[in-house]
């Protein structure tokens, strides 16, 4: 990471340990392990951080034998003592900013929290908390779904290093996202009415960019 052009950041916040049980704590160190396999693999990795990594998520991940030596930046601090406020960027779906592209000054963090269904809102309301920038990814451009879904913290972070790479967001999707996923058609759209067309506004907007379990999932947004 030290050596790529990209310059990038994204940040798993593992400050939700106590809200999940040893089953769900164990998921999402999986889902971080992908994610660092994900940067290893790539051309130009991200700037990839862990933070507030203590207590329990820090003893699952002390199983994997050699963990240490890993390229990855490990913080038992918050992300707050680390990054200046304004780099930061919180990912969810409660946000009302979509983004567009990615940053290099910016530090884009993504909730470390499987079962997020349980606890609705709540990196939206950590982001205000704490006054630092939120947003969206625009996959409600791109893609609709008729139930509320949730993708994993290794879905979203590929999501983030296709954008890197040169991909548009449409590209990472497609290439990260369940095929049954339904493209946005512009004769739907045409065609339905405009209680219709809210309501699946509103359903594309509550997909959350954070973590979930494979068993939950159907396509496995943000936190």
């Amino acid at each position: 990471m030290q050596d790529s052009p990209c310059k990038i950041g994204v940040c798993v916040d593992l400050s939700f340990d106590d809200l999940m049980i040893d089953k769900n704590m164990a998921k999402t160190i999986k889902q971080i392990l992908r994610v660092y396999t994900q940067n290893r693999r790539a051309k130009t990795p991200m700037q990839l951080h862990l933070t507030s990594f203590n207590g329990r998520s820090k003893e699952e991940m002390a199983r994997h034998h050699g963990y240490e030596n890993w390229d990855i930046y490990f913080h038992s601090e918050d992300y707050l003592e680390i990054f200046p406020k304004e780099t930061l960027v919180y990912l969810t779906s409660e946000s009302d900013n979509i983004l567009t592209k990615l940053e290099d000054n910016k530090v884009y963090i993504i909730g470390g929290l499987v079962d997020h269904n349980a606890h609705k809102g709540l990196c939206y309301n950590k982001a205000i908390e704490q006054g630092i920038a939120h947003g969206q990814l625009p996959i409600g451009e791109y893609f609709w779904m008729r139930h509320r879904k949730v993708l994993t913290i290794n879905q979203v972070f590929e999501i983030l290093l296709g954008v890197s790479e040169g991909k548009s967001f449409k590209e990472a999707f497609e290439l990260t996202l369940p095929k049954r996923i339904e493209k946005v058609s512009t004769s739907q759209v045409a065609t339905e009415n405009k209680d219709d067309e809210e309501d699946r506004d509103n359903k594309s907007n509550s997909i959350e960019d954070s973590a979930s379990t494979e068993n939950e999932l159907a396509c496995e947004d943000q936190c």
